[in-house]
C-alpha cells in the first residue's frame, strides 16, 4: 500500500467495528482524504479490513477528530462512553439503524455531552463482513443525522461532513421520527422478507424450484444476519410494533375472509392496487421521483460472454439501459433478462436485437 501524505486538518478518523458499514467507511473517506484508522475486537475481520484498503490499525490510544462506532446497538452506549472518557475523539457517531435507544443510552452514560451525534447511512447489503464492503456503499444514498438537544454545531458538521465525503445525501430527522420511519421502510420489510424465505423451509427443493423472479425478489433481503436483526428490532421495538400492525390489518382481513368460503375480490383488489401506489412512491434511479420504465425481455443462453453481448449490442441499438433484471430458467440453459429503457423506447431496442439475432419482446408500462 502506498504511503499517505498527512490528512487535513479534522479528517483524522477511527472506525471502530469493521464489519460491511464500517470497512465500507473506511474506504470512502480514506478516498476522500481522510487518515482512517480501524479498530474491531475480531482480529481476522481487522485483518480484512485493513488488507482491502480501509485503513490502518489503531493502538489503542492515538486522539482523533471523529469516531464512528460501527457495532450493534446492544453495546454502542458503552463503547462511545468508553471512547468519550479516553479522550479519544471530540465527535462520535455511530451508524446503527436505530437511534432512539443509544441516544438515551449515551446521555445516561455522559450526560449533556456536545460531542455526541446519532446518524444511519441507509445503504447496505444482504451480505455482511468486511470482505463484502465497498468504496461507493454510501454513493447518493441517504445518510440520517439525528443530533441530540446537546449535540455542538461542530460535532453535528464533522458527522455531516464524513457523510457527504462518502457520497451520501444528508438529512437531518429527530431519532423518534427516524426509528418510526426506518420501522416501516427496514425492519419490517426484513421481518416480512424472513416470514416469506421461512414458509418453505419443509417443501422439497424440486418444488420450490418452479418459483418465479417474483419470491427471489421479495426474499432477498432474508439473506442477513440473524443476531443484529434481533438486537434492531429489540431497540425499537415500538416503532416495529406499529409497522407491523399496518402491514397485518389488510392480509388479517383477507384470511377472515377467506376462511368464509365466500372471500371478498374487493379485499384483493383494494389491497393489490394500494400496494400498486406504495411501489410508485418509492425513490427512482439516482433518487429522483419512480419511473414505470418501459422493458425488453430477451431470451439469453446460459454460456460465457452472451450477457456482455447483450448488453455490448443494446448500446449499438442506441438506447439507453436504465435496469437490468436475469430470471434464470430453472429447467434449462437459459434465462429471461429484462431491460429497462425509458417508455416508448421498447420497440426500438426490441428490433434492433432482433436485428442482431436476440429473440426480444417489447412492454410498455400499464397505465
Amino acid at each position: 500500500m502506498a504511503a499517505e501524505s498527512a490528512a487535513e486538518p479534522g479528517k483524522r478518523l477511527l472506525v471502530l467495528g469493521t464489519g460491511l458499514i464500517g470497512t465500507s467507511v473506511g474506504l470512502a473517506a480514506r478516498s476522500a482524504g481522510y487518515e482512517v484508522l480501524l479498530s474491531n475486537r475480531d482480529p481476522a475481520r481487522l485483518a480484512v479490513a485493513i488488507e482491502v484498503g480501509a485503513g490502518a490499525e489503531w493502538d489503542g490510544i492515538e486522539a482523533v477528530d471523529l469516531a464512528v462506532v460501527a457495532l450493534p446497538p446492544a453495546i454502542l452506549a458503552r463503547e462511545i462512553a468508553r471512547l468519550q472518557r479516553a479522550g479519544v475523539a471530540s465527535t462520535i457517531t455511530h451508524v446503527c439503524s436505530v437511534q432512539l435507544e443509544p441516544q438515551v443510552e449515551v446521555e445516561v452514560e455522559l450526560g449533556a455531552w456536545g460531542g455526541f451525534v446519532g446518524s444511519h447511512p441507509v445503504a447496505g447489503r444482504e451480505r455482511s463482513g468486511p470482505h463484502h464492503a465497498t468504496v461507493d456503499l454510501f454513493q447518493d444514498r441517504p445518510w440520517v443525522v439525528c443530533p441530540t438537544e446537546h449535540s455542538a454545531s461542530e460535532a453535528v458538521d464533522a458527522v455531516e461532513g464524513l457523510a457527504r465525503a462518502c457520497g451520501a445525501r444528508v438529512s437531518r430527522m429527530p431519532a423518534v421520527e427516524h426509528d418510526a420511519l426506518l420501522a416501516r421502510l427496514s425492519h419490517v420489510p426484513q421481518l416480512v422478507a424472513s416470514a416469506l424465505a421461512a414458509a418453505l423451509v419443509g417443501l422439497d427443493r424440486e418444488d420450490i424450484a418452479i418459483a418465479g423472479s417474483g419470491l427471489r425478489d421479495t426474499s432477498r433481503i432474508a439473506d442477513s444476519d440473524p443476531d443484529l436483526w434481533a438486537e434492531i428490532v429489540a431497540a425499537n421495538p415500538g416503532g416495529v410494533a406499529a409497522a407491523l400492525d399496518d402491514v397485518l390489518a389488510p392480509l388479517v382481513a383477507l384470511r377472515a375472509s377467506l376462511g368464509t368460503g365466500q372471500p371478498s375480490a374487493e379485499d384483493v383488489r383494494a389491497l393489490v392496487a394500494r400496494g400498486r401506489v406504495g411501489r410508485q412512491l418509492l425513490a427512482g434511479k439516482h433518487g429522483q421521483a419512480p419511473v414505470q420504465w418501459a422493458k425488453v425481455s430477451v431470451v439469453v443462453p446460459d454460456q460465457p460472454g452472451k450477457l456482455a453481448r447483450l448488453l455490448a449490442d443494446a448500446s449499438a441499438g442506441g438506447v439507453n439501459v436504465e435496469d437490468i433484471h436475469v430470471d434464470h430458467s430453472s429447467g434449462a440453459a437459459l434465462g429471461l433478462v429484462d431491460l429497462d429503457v425509458a417508455p416508448g423506447r421498447a420497440d426500438h431496442l426490441a428490433a434492433a436485437l432482433e436485428a442482431r439475432g436476440w429473440r426480444a419482446t417489447a412492454i410498455e408500462p400499464h397505465d
